[in-house]
């Protein structure tokens, strides 16, 4: 059996780089100024021309990975405050635990990063203790913490991201776990679109996004709003935006990456 290779290209500039060639595009992971392209076939000379166009962008590398190897998941079942996560369809969970099953994104992994299972966390949390009818997953990429919302009681989740391949793989779970009805998918980059006060809000995504939708201000229509994507160096600039009219409920930490719980004061 022949096994199935990436292809990875690492290209560097400012910002997200902006319409990447999508035919074979599995996903973008960041890591600011770089950005690694994932295709499961060569984009040919389609990223080359892309370049030419975008000045600002350079390439700085590029190699093949195993598909295998870039999921590794090593954990195909964990259990996080009230859910139960499953990564295989035939693993039954534990009686009276809200089970998840999470087919996982090429570039998203299992969704397990530890800012994830914080943000899970989180949302336990505040499930038990609030009502929740209405929720907002911002940078939403596997689905999983829309999913959770669903799941746990919410009646409208909106599932935000900017990437059509992460938004295609959120609505594979969402439908896999029967709350497609419940979880609405929109492709945007802000939450400036929206007309909605909803009763919670989170957002996993990295610095660079976080820091300009927390000075934007729209979130703040929310009740409760959980943060996350942020190194532990940020915490104080998250803190600072809760001044005005929210308070810091808890700051969660989950292997060295903080989760913060704010609500309005």
């Amino acid at each position: 059996m022949t096994e199935t290779m990436l292809k990875v290209y690492e290209i560097k500039g400012n910002g997200r780089p902006p319409d990447a060639p999508g035919q074979g595009l599995e996903g973008i992971w960041p890591e600011p100024p770089f950005y690694y392209l994932f295709y499961r076939k060569d984009p040919c000379g389609l990223l080359s021309q892309w370049l030419e166009s975008h000045r600002g962008w350079s390439l700085t590398g590029h190699y093949e990975l195993p598909y295998e190897k870039w999921q590794d998941i090593s954990a195909r079942e964990i259990s996080l405050g009230l859910f139960d996560i499953l990564i295989a369809k035939d693993l039954p969970g534990r009686p009276g635990r809200i089970k998840i099953l999470m087919e996982p994104g090429v570039v998203f992994g299992s969704g397990l990063h530890p800012t994830t299972q914080g943000c899970l966390l989180a949302i336990s949390q505040i499930f038990k203790s609030d009502a929740v009818k209405t929720a907002v997953d911002f940078g939403t990429g596997t689905g999983i913490l829309a999913i959770a919302c669903a799941l746990a009681g919410a009646r409208l989740v909106a599932a935000i991201d900017l990437n059509p391949v992460a938004l295609g793989n959120a609505a594979k779970n969402a439908a896999a776990n029967g709350v497609s009805g419940r979880v609405a998918l929109a492709r945007a980059k802000d939450l400036g679109f929206l007309n909605l006060c909803p009763d919670f809000l989170v957002m996993n995504v990295e610095w660079p996004i976080l820091g300009k939708i927390l000075a934007a201000g729209q979130w703040r229509s929310a009740k409760r709003v959980v943060v996350a994507g942020f190194l532990p160096s940020k915490l104080e600039d998250v803190k600072k935006f809760a001044l005005s009219g929210f308070e810091v409920r808890e700051v969660l930490g989950v292997q060295g990456w903080p989760t913060v719980i704010l609500s309005r004061s």
